[in-house]
């Protein structure tokens, strides 16, 4: 079990290496409830670059309900044109994301914002 837990802390250690996390506890409280969201994160994080560059910020936002479920947001900050962002999110979705979106069941979310 302690191995688990310290594989598991090596995961989200490298998380923060791709992306940012607010301070607050809510991003730590979701994974930790969705054990599998880290892994699924990681695999993503090369795609997400591939697709909207290797200098894109990407963030993590969750909305939790009040039963403790909820989605996390897997956030690129997008500083350039609306349909530049639109048409790496589709291609993003279309190329990678969708054939691996049910490992998620549901909990995880790619989108993007203006900045």
């Amino acid at each position: 079990m302690e191995e688990y837990a310290s594989q598991y802390q090596a995961a989200l250690d490298e998380v923060r290496k791709y992306y940012v996390l607010r301070t607050d506890s809510s991003i730590r409280d979701f994974l930790n409830a969705h054990r599998t969201i880290p892994q699924i994160l990681l695999e993503a994080a090369p795609q997400l670059r591939a697709f909207f560059g290797t200098n894109t910020v990407f963030t993590l936002r969750a909305s939790i309900d009040e039963a403790r479920s909820g989605i996390l947001y897997a956030v690129v900050m997008w500083p350039g044109p609306t349909q530049d962002a639109r048409s790496a999110l589709t291609t993003f979705d279309n190329q990678w994301w969708i054939a691996r979106a049910g490992q998620a069941a549901g909990y995880l979310t790619f989108t993007y914002e203006l900045v």
